[in-house]
């Protein structure tokens, strides 16, 4: 009668291990609030996209018909090297952004560029371009984009990001979305910026991360998925299956022997 006891404690307390190793899937599931109806709600928020402070780094690119011009604008072009577009010659072909927020360009002289997103920067541009030389097609990147993504993700690692604007599902991606170990309920971000070091925890089951102003990802921010606080009983759950496991087997033959 006591070895049967026995074998019915550990029977449950299998059962309540199994069901606790368990992940909801409530959950897993991203923006579970999201409905059909708020769609029509959620729109770009343009206060929220990066805009462009001193010791940023801007590709600038001037093409016209002349093309005594076009060498003389364009820094790539302007040397018989043939650097490519890898990160470091980018960094030392591109244009730098002054502390006063200025960019220096031939014959144009200074630009004001800080606290513009990149598309406002590129109209500026070419409006001051257009003084000089008409029918000018310009183009203007950010080309010190780079994040860190770190903890829970599939592929931790520094990334270097060519699409200014960036969400913070998209960086994930980039990382091979979350493990089934990482939390997607607090998911840490943190941005440098001038007045100091701001961070957020990031709900992506709930909606309101598509309002937030860390949505978009900027420059230089660090994302870290945190484990699930059960993650280190789930990696065990192996071992301790198969001790549970052996002691009811022994359990039925001490039985079976009696």
């Amino acid at each position: 009668m006591m070895l049967r006891n026995h074998f019915l404690f550990i029977l449950l307390i299998s059962i309540l291990f199994s069901a606790s190793s368990c992940t909801r899937q409530k959950k897993m599931l991203y923006l579970q609030d999201l409905q059909l109806s708020d769609t029509a709600a959620i729109v770009y928020n343009e206060n929220i996209k990066y805009k462009i402070q001193p010791g940023d780094i801007l590709y600038i690119r001037v093409t016209t018909i002349n093309d005594n011009m076009n060498k003389l604008f364009n820094l790539e072009s302007s040397t018989n090297y043939n650097y490519g577009y890898n990160e470091a010659n980018m960094f030392l072909q591109g244009y730098l952004v002054n502390d006063t927020g200025y960019v220096t360009l031939p014959v144009v002289g200074e630009v004001h560029v800080k606290d513009m997103t990149i598309q406002d920067a590129q109209s500026e541009v070419k409006k001051r371009i257009d003084e000089y030389i008409k029918d000018a097609t310009v183009v203007v990147k950010l080309t010190n984009f780079k994040i860190t993504v770190l903890g829970e993700v599939k592929s931790p690692g520094s990334y270097m990001i060519y699409d200014n604007g960036i969400n913070l599902f998209e960086a994930l991606g980039r990382a091979g979305d979350l493990t089934d170990y990482g939390s997607r309920y607090n998911v840490l971000v943190v941005r440098q910026t001038r007045e100091g070091t701001k961070s957020y925890r990031a709900n992506l089951l709930n909606k309101d991360i598509l309002f937030s102003e860390f949505f978009y990802i900027h420059p230089n921010d660090v994302i870290y998925v945190e484990p699930v606080k059960t993650k280190a009983w789930k990696l065990n759950s192996p071992n301790v299956s198969i001790i549970l496991s052996s002691i009811s087997t022994l359990i039925l033959v001490i039985n079976f022997l009696r």
